[in-house]
């Protein structure tokens, strides 16, 4: 009967030390885990900064590229214009 009480005794010690290793465990892994989650957030911040960053980039360079076309077709047009005239002042009437 004592060994059974002895047994029974140290088993139930054994069982919680085993049990507070494993929540220190998972408690280990769970900070772990959450500080990966961190820095995954703050990769992804930092990607969607740069998309938004190059999004704007993109809008200015389209729409320096059109202003300078708009540019090109004034300056294409003047020149036609000027062609005419002078066309014009050089045909005999």
């Amino acid at each position: 009967m004592m060994i059974i009480f002895f047994v029974l005794t140290f088993g139930v010690i054994a069982l919680a030390m085993f049990l507070e290793h494993v929540q220190k465990m998972a408690t280990l892994r769970a900070q772990g885990k959450s500080s990966e989650y961190e820095h995954l957030k703050h990769q992804l911040a930092a990607l969607t900064q740069q998309v938004a960053e190059l999004r704007q980039m993109h809008t200015d360079y389209a729409l320096g590229i059109d202003s300078h076309l708009q540019h090109l077709d004034y300056r294409l047009s003047s020149l036609e214009n000027r062609i005419e005239q002078l066309e014009q002042q050089q045909v005999p009437r």
